[in-house]
């Protein structure tokens, strides 16, 4: 199990990271292999399986190079992310969840302006 909080630690920080860096720094490929790092956490835990669905989409849409279905789906898990640092992640990451939803939101609020 410290493998895999090792993992989400580390993805958290590279997510953020990538995010926080902003539309132009950041492709869609960088997009699409980080929802690939994290299909494979979510997938590993029943509780968070149901969050490959949007994970998927957003990597497809990112794929195809459609923003205005990224925008969306981003937001989507934007809120997604925020359930889950209230509800689901305990107090170990539900600071770093919270921060996730903001900076998702923000990214794709930065999408089409």
């Amino acid at each position: 199990m410290a493998d895999q909080h090792q993992t989400i630690d580390v993805t958290l920080r590279q997510t953020l990271n990538t995010l926080s860096e902003g539309i132009p720094s950041t492709t869609p490929d960088q997009g699409a292999n980080l929802i690939d790092i994290w299909l494979g956490i979510v997938r590993n835990d029943v509780a968070t399986q149901w969050v490959a669905e949007p994970l998927e989409k957003l990597r497809d849409a990112l794929n195809s190079n459609d923003m205005r279905t990224a925008e969306v789906t981003m937001r989507d898990l934007a809120g997604i992310t925020f359930d889950l640092a209230n509800n689901a992640a305990g107090q170990t990451y539900q600071q770093d969840l919270q921060n996730l939803s903001t900076a998702l939101n923000d990214f794709a609020r930065g999408l089409f302006q």
